[in-house]
């Protein structure tokens, strides 16, 4: 735990920096280190500036050894300053909410009826006035102004008690749902059977990311992750209109991220600083980590790796991109020894159009572009180390071959 702390200082210092002055961070942990955290960031943001300490429930529950079964997260939400951004979040009401309080139905629907009344004096005010022989209570004021009031009339949305008080009939869908509070059981974990699923450990459902993304920021803020992973914030970043910049130190999860972005933006340019710059680069990674190059060389083909198709000598990837009028599923292969495995990634059932990439990288991606050409009839275009070290002139290759596929492909 110290040298994770040490190691957290600097870098939460160096962000803190980095922040806008509307800026907020929001720090992920668990309950082995929150309270440790906690003091440290009060140290650097200034514990005037800790916002919240939001419980995500992130599992089902299951036993546990002589104590409570641990289901939870932590997230802790500081700002850089006291004005920070800050969008409120609503969520629905649930079933026993309205069950209990929206007990009333005419032809517009359930509705609850609420008091015309608010707390405060207003005497010789506009919020002070007959209204059908009634006085606001003492200490009480109209809610509203007479015209609205009138409004309301008009529209038969007043009901009267028995001794003439107005009550308002609040329908269910002019409720915006319930603030958000800091405990949040709406967003489950990933499953196997996710569809998000990328194989990481740690991966986060991407709903917990925008909520998190929307609540603290505005369309065309910048996003930055530094511990991005497998790039689930830059996913929703880029859904919600944000830029974004996301980093990590694994080369792997750095890929798996490259791979999830490029398929977001349809293969528009992404910049990238730290892969492998030219092909000698690449191709030490390939002598002494094969299977990172596999996955590498998957993601700058736009794909993430399958591992139910890859195998020791060959890493199989699929991913998907959308055209102007269809979408295209991708396949790609990237030999790892120079007597290919000849296999194909498992595709979901669908009416897909299907483009192939091989990553040339020998004689055996050679040998398979020719076998992949005999046994499918799709499009099968190989890609060298030269130019997936230059991603934009991937992202512009594929894009114009997949583009002009858009009305033959099948």
């Amino acid at each position: 735990m110290a040298a994770y702390l040490v190691m957290m200082a600097p870098r939460l210092s160096l962000i803190r920096d980095a922040l806008a002055n509307d800026g907020s961070l929001y720090v992920h942990c668990d309950s082995a280190s929150s309270h440790y955290l906690r003091v440290l960031l009060d140290r650097i943001f200034g514990p005037e500036n800790f916002r919240n300490e939001v419980v995500w429930k992130r599992t089902h529950a299951h036993s546990s050894s002589r104590r409570f079964g641990p289901v939870h997260d932590t997230l802790l939400f500081y700002s850089r300053s006291s004005k920070y951004v800050w969008n409120p979040t609503f969520v629905q009401y649930s079933q026993a909410y309205l069950d209990g309080y929206y007990t009333h139905e005419d032809g517009l629907g359930r509705y609850q009826l609420i008091t015309c009344t608010a707390p405060g004096d207003r005497t010789n005010t506009r919020a002070h006035y007959d209204w059908r022989g009634k006085l606001p209570p003492p200490g009480r004021h109209w809610a509203w102004k007479c015209e609205q009031m009138q409004k309301f009339e008009s529209e038969g949305r007043l009901v009267y008690s028995a001794n003439g008080t107005p009550r308002l009939k609040r329908y269910i869908s002019e409720g915006r749902g319930v603030s958000l509070q800091d405990v949040w059981t709406d967003i489950n974990r990933l499953d196997a059977h996710s569809d998000e699923r990328v194989g990481y450990d740690t991966q986060k459902p991407v709903a917990l990311l925008e909520r998190i993304i929307r609540s603290s920021s505005n369309p065309g803020d910048l996003v930055l992750d530094p511990f991005c992973g497998t790039g689930t914030s830059l996913v929703a970043a880029e859904r919600l209109g944000r830029s974004w910049i996301g980093i990590d130190n694994s080369l792997l999860a750095c890929s798996i991220a490259l791979a999830r972005v490029r398929q977001e933006v349809n293969l528009k340019d992404v910049t990238l600083v730290g892969f492998p710059a030219d092909t000698s680069s690449a191709l030490r990674i390939l002598q002494r980590y094969p299977s990172a190059f596999g996955i590498w060389g998957t993601s700058m083909l736009a794909t993430l790796p399958d591992r139910y198709s890859s195998t020791g000598r060959m890493t199989a990837g699929a991913g998907s991109i959308q055209g102007k009028r269809r979408h295209f599923e991708l396949i790609s292969l990237v030999p790892l020894r120079s007597n290919a495995v000849r296999v194909l990634p498992r595709q979901r059932l669908g009416h897909l159009s299907k483009l192939g990439l091989i990553l040339n990288t020998g004689p055996a991606a050679t040998d398979l572009k020719r076998w992949l050409n005999r046994q499918l009839d799709i499009p099968v275009h190989m890609i060298g180390l030269d130019s997936l070290v230059q991603p934009s002139s991937l992202a512009r290759g594929i894009s114009s071959e997949v583009l002009a596929l858009a009305s033959s492909a099948t």
